[in-house]
């Protein structure tokens, strides 16, 4: 069995997921070498110091060195062993206590697991996507693209980086799929360079993105596919950490992934609007938070309250204590600068009226540890969403990356001695992602 090729080793799923962790990773590697060529290469954002497993990680069994992103793939390979062979106490791990994936929620994933990969061909196809997904965040790809397509891509985001290196046959892991799960996964890579279920959780994109999920009316499948592929990449987001569980995916993140499932459901069905299907998100997010002592949101009638719910989403707030914190700090901008920010965190993104995608934001309020920090965060927050220096008439939705500010500014010393440097900071320079012929 350890001889025969992870495409084969798929038609025996139990027997796959009995192997060591050691022989199913090399045996994953073996399948895909320039894919995680690439993945050793992939940009990468380090949270605070922490202290790693005593067990060496899958890269360093690979390669005997680190590699964040090969990190985080493996880990997500581990999950779906996890999920497959019901290991819930492996899975959660340590998780902290008081959000604990619930067995429940476990029975959940696994039950949307069995239905959706049913057979050999769909299993690794799920894998083949989890395995390829990120390497848009190789610097490489766009180099790559360009060489052979003359196109410059490198201000894209990842997601859209891959969509364009697999239209240019850069991706030679598709070739091995059937026709059918080829165009399965075609069609998701599709809709994440425009919509993206974690950018929803976190309420970093604008309601007009979900309208992509409209073509999918007909590819239920293919909606399933790439939902579960997104389970198991969050399952594996924290591998370059702790690569002995899915540290990640706790309970407020699933509860707040639930809500994104059905609130994209209803767009597709029909049934939602893409600003009520957003809403859905943020009022189960307030819902969730009312658990928690937290006061009551009125999301669909107060901008303000939707604008905080947004911030609550991407600063990933959880407790009343947080909610606080940021009501305190959202109370201390000034009245020109919450009023701005307020105004942009509630466009849906139209002709003339573009949203702002600041993406990496969720990374960057994260390392906020009090108000100051904070107030001076959402005053550059207000600068991202309102700046003008996009021309196109057609434009829907603009990105602008945090990750350059993250990297070189707010992860410095000098930041956490000054937090007022941000003030000098630029905007980044804005990316059209969705215009008015993508939707």
């Amino acid at each position: 069995m350890s001889s025969q090729n992870l495409r084969a080793a798929c038609a025996d799923p139990a027997s796959l997921f009995d192997r060591s962790d050691e022989e199913l990773i090399h045996c994953v590697r073996k399948e895909f070498p320039q894919e995680f060529d690439r993945l050793r290469r992939a940009c990468s954002i380090r949270d605070d110091p922490w202290t790693p497993p005593s067990t060496p990680s899958p890269s360093s069994i690979l390669y005997r060195k680190d590699h964040d992103e090969v990190n985080r793939t493996l880990v997500g390979i581990l999950a779906l062993r996890w999920l497959h062979t019901g290991q819930y106490e492996t899975f959660i791990g340590s998780q902290p206590s008081e959000c604990q994936l619930t067995r429940a929620s476990f029975d959940w994933i696994r039950q949307f697991y069995t239905k959706t990969i049913t057979d050999a061909d769909e299993l690794f196809t799920l894998i083949t996507s989890l395995v390829i997904k990120n390497l848009g965040k190789d610097p490489h790809f766009a180099l790559d693209c360009r060489a052979k397509t003359g196109n410059d891509i490198s201000a894209l985001n990842h997601d859209a980086i891959l969509l364009a290196a697999c239209k240019a046959s850069l991706v030679p892991s598709l070739a091995q799929l059937s026709e059918k799960n080829r165009d399965d996964v075609l069609r998701t890579i599709e809709l994440g360079a425009s919509f993206n279920f974690g950018q929803l959780a976190q309420a970093e994109n604008a309601p007009v993105s979900l309208g992509g999920l409209r073509r999918l009316k007909d590819h239920e499948h293919s909606f399933r596919l790439r939902f579960m592929l997104q389970l198991i990449e969050v399952a594996g987001a924290a591998g370059h950490m702790d690569w002995t569980c899915a540290k990640r995916l706790t309970q407020p993140v699933f509860e707040s992934y639930r809500a994104v499932y059905d609130a994209c459901e209803g767009v597709i069905a029909g049934t939602l609007s893409v600003r009520n299907a957003y809403d859905m998100v943020l009022i189960r997010r307030g819902e969730a938070l009312r658990q928690d002592g937290v006061r009551l949101f009125n999301i669909e009638k107060n901008p303000d309250d939707r604008a905080l719910m947004r911030l609550f989403c991407m600063g990933n707030v959880t407790t009343n204590d947080k909610a606080l914190l940021y009501e305190d700090a959202w109370r201390a901008l000034e009245d020109p600068v919450r009023e701005s920010l307020r105004d942009a965190l509630n466009l849906d993104g139209k002709r003339g009226e573009p949203a702002v995608q600041p993406t990496y934001m969720p990374a960057l309020l994260d390392r906020t540890p009090d108000v100051d920090y904070l107030v001076r965060t959402l005053c550059y927050l207000a600068r991202v969403m309102n700046a003008r220096d996009v021309e196109d008439p057609s434009a829907l939705v603009i990105e602008r990356s945090m990750y350059d500010v993250l990297e070189q500014v707010v992860d410095s010393k000098e930041f956490r001695n000054d937090p007022s440097l941000l003030e000098k900071v630029d905007v980044p320079d804005g990316v059209v992602v969705l215009n008015t012929a993508m939707v």
